[in-house]
């Protein structure tokens, strides 16, 4: 084993491969992938880009966020300096992250001492996801190295409760084999990346909001698109108490009391809505269904004109 040298660049020799003697010494990348997934399709994205990024003996940690005041508590003592590449997955949700990861994000501690990479799945459409989350990251001090949008994910929502699975049609199946491939294939490629001294910062994201995310988390004015759906209805002679939407619930806004109360604001998933076994939360969608099926209509004609 060749002794540890005292040169001043010893410090950041784990960013770059280096000779000693004509041996080729290969430092170990020790990386973590942080990402939220309700309903699984960016928990496969993130497995995918953990094997990647494990190829030739690296290292990467998988750490799921699940419940804002467990992932709080979890950020706080996280040893993030283990680390020299730190990665954040979400869903999209109305074509933004979904809304309590910003206060998850701009918790996190100072991380200039590492790279960074993103990555989103979505229903087809990923907005300016990636660039929002970028823009908390970049006052973190994380240098963001690559980013990916293009995967897809199964959409399940009430808007969609007339379509099999209550999800749209186009994201059903998703992501595919071949996106999960591409997935491990892109974690491959991270490595060289995040090992070269002098990799550039990625700043080519899309960044032009849509009009139907515009809007924030906690205060500030709320999106469009969370105005025009409905308010949350229970019906108290089909409940059960059983709980089951408190504990879907990652932003915790909903408690038992002892009946379900929504007790603040929410990212809008819907899922307690959309998984009660009782159907005890009515919410009229009937607006929202006519509006979703016209935006389908249209873009059938559309395809058929080509």
């Amino acid at each position: 084993m060749v002794a540890e040298p005292k040169y001043s660049f010893w410090r950041e020799a784990f960013k770059v491969p280096w000779t000693m003697y004509g041996i080729d010494i290969k430092y170990k990348l020790n990386s973590v992938i942080f990402y939220f997934s309700q309903q699984g399709s960016t928990k496969k994205i993130a497995e995918k880009i953990a094997e990647g990024l494990r190829h030739g003996g690296h290292t990467c940690d998988l750490v799921r966020f699940t419940k804002i005041s467990k992932d709080l508590e979890l950020i706080k003592y996280f040893e993030f300096k283990r680390y020299q590449l730190i990665g954040f997955g979400t869903p999209v949700y109305y074509f933004h992250p979904p809304y309590h990861l910003f206060e998850i994000f701009e918790a996190l501690p100072d991380l200039s001492h590492a790279k960074g990479f993103l990555f989103c799945t979505s229903g087809g459409n990923p907005g300016a996801t990636l660039f929002k989350i970028k823009q908390v990251l970049d006052k973190k001090g994380l240098k963001i190295i690559d980013g990916c949008d293009r995967w897809k994910g199964l959409d399940q929502h009430r808007c969609y409760s007339h379509f099999p699975q209550s999800a749209l049609p186009s994201s059903v199946g998703h992501p595919t084999e071949d996106e999960l491939k591409q997935a491990k294939e892109w974690g491959s490629a991270l490595i060289a990346k995040a090992l070269a001294p002098n990799t550039p910062e990625k700043t080519d994201f899309w960044s032009k909001d849509n009009k139907w995310a515009e809007g924030g988390w906690k205060g500030r004015s709320a999106p469009f698109m969370e105005k025009w759906f409905p308010d949350f209805y229970l019906n108290k002679d089909k409940c059960t108490q059983c709980g089951e939407c408190a504990e879907r619930c990652p932003v915790e806004a909903i408690v038992l009391n002892p009946y379900p109360t929504w007790v603040k604001d929410c990212d809008r998933c819907y899922l307690c809505d959309l998984y009660c076994p009782e159907q005890a939360i009515e919410c009229d969608w009937s607006k929202q269904i006519a509006f979703m099926d016209a935006i389908l209509e249209r873009a059938k004609k559309k395809k058929r004109l080509k």
